[in-house]
């Protein structure tokens, strides 16, 4: 069911959003009429979701039966009066809102009712007890014979926060007034609900791999480094769970995959996030090709299932269900730059090909930053050239071996990889390709790494490579980032919307 869009609004009467608000004064003021500020509990026996549905049925002026009496919770948007003895209160329970009709008739006395309701503001917690009805003017209501404070909102509650760093800062606060972010989270949670039925439903088994470790490797990208005191002893934040998936295929698991966060040291962009979620997982048996049609199928049922429709900011709308098109590496550099680019063997001359490589750089006057290796050249020319044409799904396929030192090299193309990227939207959403399982091979390619003199190269892991030598059977892996992914699908521009907390510095 999508979640319903929410209007805050300030109270017609008696609430000012200035600087003359006391958290204090609030305080002083809700003693005067209530014992307790926090009761320890209210019991709930229904959310307003199921209200708005089972009482659908009611008619103009119906009040249901006294003994169909709930009680629900929420927050406040709004406390407006209809004459002096009823006040209507807007209730937001998990994104749904709700009208309670209030009534002198249910307290003490008149004073009572107005020193009750009356010190009610926008964004506190309450507690309501009643009746389900139907106004004469056709609003679902609730019939209240109960209100109770449950928490106050001591702060005012902003109508939105314009100030990017603040709406990050405060982000509980962004997503009670913002809608679409919290469109956009329950859409996140439901894509990885899906991600994992249709795993699992392929035979596939969630695994849990270390997140701290005494190694790094699975990805090119420049990790965080932490110090364990009892064992002293230095340690990495995983950078990807790769190594150790490949690890539990060997150990017998024909299928695995795991969701979960990665971290890597790197910049802040739309497109990344320090800390962020990826699903990665591993068919034995399997190769690259394989995986691209299981790609087609996963983000075809994704979109048809939870029924979305991406769209980008122009107007163009992206279609996950077609069979994606396919473009090779370097043939289509090579389209884009009118020029022969070194072919893929000669590619492992890194001081010939770096030169040459800088060479093209220079003259379509494209900025790269040191340090200068062949593989991070030629990524930075294919996302400069390529990929931001890249908008309906395309999966480029034969990166050169330089570029792919986990992947299994193409038998009729050795310097080619069997791997493939998924892009959307002119972001790389897929990397995947049938793992290279040769342990001398596969130590060889990451010395090769290790020469490169790059803080995002793969580091050696000879670890793995004892692994290796008890037997990786043909297997291919895949992985995806959850938060591009979301973005994509729910229209937004950046990661950090899709982030439930995404990383932002100290408002201290």
């Amino acid at each position: 069911m999508p979640v319903k869009t929410v209007c805050f609004s300030l109270h017609k009467r008696g609430y000012c959003e200035d600087n003359s608000f006391s958290v204090q004064q609030r305080i002083d003021k809700l003693k005067l009429t209530r014992k307790e500020l926090y009761p320890s509990n209210f019991k709930v026996t229904c959310d307003v979701a199921t209200i708005l549905e089972k009482y659908s049925y009611l008619e103009k002026g119906e009040v249901v039966s006294s003994d169909q009496e709930t009680s629900i919770a929420g927050m406040i948007s709004n406390v407006r009066s209809a004459g002096k003895k009823i006040k209507f209160i807007d209730l937001i329970n998990n994104g749904d809102k709700i009208q309670l009709k209030v009534h002198a008739e249910h307290f003490s006395s008149l004073e009572q009712f107005n020193q009750q309701i009356d010190s009610l503001r926008r964004g506190d917690r309450i507690g309501a007890v009643g009746n389900p009805c139907k106004t004469k003017t056709g609003e679902l209501s609730i019939d209240c014979c109960q209100v109770e404070l449950l928490a106050p909102s001591l702060r005012i509650m902003p109508l939105k926060l314009e100030s990017g760093q603040k709406k990050l800062q405060r982000r509980y606060v962004d997503i009670l007034t913002n809608s679409h972010l919290r469109s956009t989270l329950v859409t996140r949670a439901k894509i990885i609900q899906h991600f994992r039925a249709f795993l699992q439903h392929r035979g596939f088994l969630e695994v849990e791999t270390p997140i701290l470790a005494n190694n790094v490797g699975g990805a090119a990208a420049e990790p965080f480094l932490t110090h364990h005191n009892e064992m002293n002893m230095s340690l990495y934040m995983r950078v990807a769970p790769e190594l150790y998936l490949k690890q539990l295929i060997i150990a017998g698991f024909d299928r695995v995959f795991e969701i979960g966060k990665l971290f890597r040291n790197e910049g802040v962009d739309p497109s990344h996030n320090p800390e962020f979620t990826s699903c990665e997982f591993y068919q034995a048996h399997a190769t690259y090709t394989d995986l691209m049609k299981l790609t087609n199928q996963l983000f075809s049922s994704l979109v048809q299932d939870l029924k979305l429709e991406p769209t980008l900011s122009n107007g163009t709308k992206i279609d996950f269900t077609t069979e994606y098109k396919q473009i090779e590496f370097l043939p289509s550099l090579e389209q884009a730059l009118n020029k022969d680019l070194p072919t893929p063997d000669q590619l492992n001359n890194q001081d010939d090909s770096l030169r040459y490589l800088l060479e093209i750089c220079k003259s379509i006057d494209l900025s790269v930053r040191p340090p200068f290796t062949v593989p991070r050249i030629l990524d930075k020319l294919f996302s400069h050239l390529i990929e931001p044409s890249l908008v309906q799904p395309t999966f480029v396929t034969k990166h050169p071996m330089v570029m792919s030192p986990l992947a299994k090299p193409d038998p009729e193309s050795p310097h080619l990889a069997q791997r493939f990227e998924l892009f959307v939207a002119g972001l790389e959403l897929c990397n995947a390709y049938t793992e290279l399982n040769d342990p001398q091979i596969q130590r060889s390619t990451l010395a090769q790494q290790a020469c490169l003199s790059d803080a995002e190269s793969m580091l050696p892991d000879e670890d793995y490579c004892t692994a290796l030598e008890y037997g990786l059977p043909p297997t291919a892996g895949w992985g995806c980032g959850i938060d591009r992914l979301t973005a994509i699908l729910t229209n937004n521009t950046s990661i950090k919307d899709t982030i439930t907390f995404p990383l932002t510095k100290s408002s201290h």
